[in-house]
């Protein structure tokens, strides 16, 4: 079975990788996508931070990239309000 790593890149841009063995690139998805969801749940994700996760195949190649980003968008929700009020947003 060939050899693929998971890459995952926590919120304070730490990053550590596991081996995974993974049969094909059906497979590969399927799992990623199961990881991230797992991993998710109790990353502890900070206001604008970036969480990822990358499977790589067995030369280190990228396979699939998936991100999680949290963004503060107060600057927007401000002008979102004064365009409530008739002001120009």
């Amino acid at each position: 079975m060939p050899n693929h790593y998971f890459r995952i890149t926590n919120c304070d841009g730490g990053t550590i990788e596991h081996l995974a063995e993974i049969a094909d690139v059906k497979s590969a998805w399927t799992e990623t996508t199961k990881v991230f969801g797992d991993l998710a749940r109790g990353c502890g994700l900070k206001e604008n931070a970036e969480w990822r996760i990358e499977l790589l195949g067995s030369r280190r190649e990228p396979l699939y990239r998936i991100r999680l980003l949290a963004e503060t968008c107060e600057a927007v929700a401000s002008a979102c309000l004064t365009a409530d009020k008739g002001e120009p947003c």
